[in-house]
């Protein structure tokens, strides 16, 4: 059951790519709103990046799984064998996340190569994780954009109070 659960919630990812609440985050000529939100089936509450570029899929979620749990399910989209090393951590609002940025194919989308911030924080029996996925070419040229949604989603996740 909570396979299912992970795997449906990691399923959006796979066909993405065909308090920072009522903030704006910057990057270079433009902005995008972080629009606040709660989600009653997630028990979570955040901010949602408004006029994302069409190229990425972010996502913010809370599976009723363990970390040590959660890791496996979600390497199982990836090409990878292990998750690389955390590039660092990041104090939220709720949680300190370890920080994961790599490369890799997920599972049923094909060869092309996609870049991936995945933030992630647990506790005894719920896993919380925001995860962003880009085209490597997109995110390179989208940099600050990209930085800034992910990092105000990750600040703005915590549960449902």
């Amino acid at each position: 059951m909570k396979k299912k659960l992970l795997l449906g919630a990691l399923a959006g990812m796979l066909v993405a790519l065909t308090a920072c609440a009522g903030s704006q985050a910057e990057h270079g000529d433009g902005v995008i709103i972080m629009t606040p939100y709660a989600s009653q089936e997630q028990g979570v509450r955040g901010a949602w990046p408004d006029g994302m570029p069409q190229e990425s899929f972010l996502q913010q979620e809370s599976v009723p799984l363990p970390l040590d749990e959660f890791y496996p399910l979600a390497l199982a989209q990836t090409d990878l064998v292990e998750l690389p090393e955390p590039v660092g951590s990041y104090r939220g609002t709720a949680f300190t996340w370890d920080l994961y940025a790599f490369e890799t194919r997920l599972a049923d989308v094909g060869p092309e190569t996609v870049r991936v911030d995945l933030a992630v924080a647990g506790s005894d029996a719920t896993t919380y994780y925001v995860v962003l996925v880009t085209r490597p070419d997109d995110y390179i040229a989208n940099a600050p954009l990209y930085e800034a949604a992910f990092t105000h989603a990750v600040y703005a996740l915590a549960p449902l109070e």
